[in-house]
């Protein structure tokens, strides 16, 4: 089928028509909070390689076959470990435990934008020391080109410390191979 990206659109109930043929869109696709995001309209055109499933309270055993981890790695055919892992943090750094091979980075306007140089090597060591000891403070404060932020490692936020509203957005860690 036929997708369209759009921009953020929050009235948007049916995908708009395609103006070379006039029959509408199978999906949508576009980006909010800095994730990509497939809106698919008609259940039967949705193929999702994985089905993630969420739920809160008590287990429904029609829904959820396998009461933990262990039984669904004895018992189902096609088993993916966990969408939640840990990330190897060894493997992101050089042999002498140098962190060159990271870029941090924050979910600006505009998608996923690198901290200057500075900031970069103030993150860093607040990671590395809450790495080695976990009572360590998981914030250190970084200048920006208009603001002031307050990066925390362990929640991987950064929160506007100067703006009145104290926007927070999201940060993460990517290999720089």
């Amino acid at each position: 089928g036929k997708e369209i990206k759009l921009d953020q659109n929050r009235s948007l109930t049916v995908p708009p028509s395609d103006p070379s043929t006039g029959l509408k869109y199978n999906t949508v696709t576009g980006e909010t909070q800095c994730s990509q995001v497939w809106i698919v309209y008609e259940n039967g055109r949705a193929y999702p390689e994985y089905l993630v499933r969420y739920y809160t309270g008590d287990r429904d055993k029609k829904r959820s076959p396998y009461e933990s981890v262990e039984e669904a790695k004895k018992k189902s055919k096609v088993f993916v470990e966990s969408a939640v892992f840990e990330i190897d943090k060894k493997s992101l750094l050089d042999d002498d435990g140098d962190c060159r091979k990271r870029v941090w980075e924050f979910c600006g306007k505009n998608g996923w934008e690198a901290y200057d140089a500075t900031s970069q090597v103030k993150i860093e060591k607040t990671y590395q020391e809450c790495l080695k000891n976990k009572s360590a403070s998981s914030t250190v404060i970084v200048k920006g080109p208009e603001w002031k932020y307050e990066i925390d490692v362990n929640s991987m936020t950064q929160t506007n410390i100067e703006h009145t509203d104290r926007k927070q957005r999201k940060i993460r860690f990517r290999r720089n191979d």
